[in-house]
């Protein structure tokens, strides 16, 4: 955890308000401390879960991630790409496509592009 990921996690949630409240159960589950980590995680499972119901959102959040990816220092590069990127079912698996909606910077750490 740091300071750049916590951040980054704030700024994710605050540019989706759709995502509040996966932040805020993690929160509630983990005695107000961000596991930034954890977070992301559950991001990508939001995204799975929504992918049909809210494409838009669900596109923005891969948008807003494939920037930050681009920009961000090396440990928000591995939040986004070790439980953001990583997190996506696997080919084949229900939400998978989501990996058709990554940007280039996060095609080159998609496991299953590279």
């Amino acid at each position: 955890m740091s300071v750049a990921t916590e951040n980054a996690i704030q700024q994710l949630v605050a540019t989706h308000p759709a995502l509040a409240p996966v932040l805020a159960e993690h929160l509630e589950d983990n005695f107000g401390e961000m596991l930034p980590h954890l977070v992301m995680a559950d991001v990508v499972g939001w995204l799975v879960a929504h992918r049909d119901s809210d494409p838009a959102i669900c596109a923005s959040v891969l948008a807003w991630m494939d920037t930050r990816f681009d920009e961000g220092p090396d440990d928000v590069r591995g939040l986004i790409a070790v439980s953001g990127v990583q997190m996506i079912p696997d080919p084949g698996q229900p939400g998978s496509e989501l990996r058709d909606l990554l940007g280039p910077a996060l095609r080159e750490v998609d496991p299953w592009r590279a």
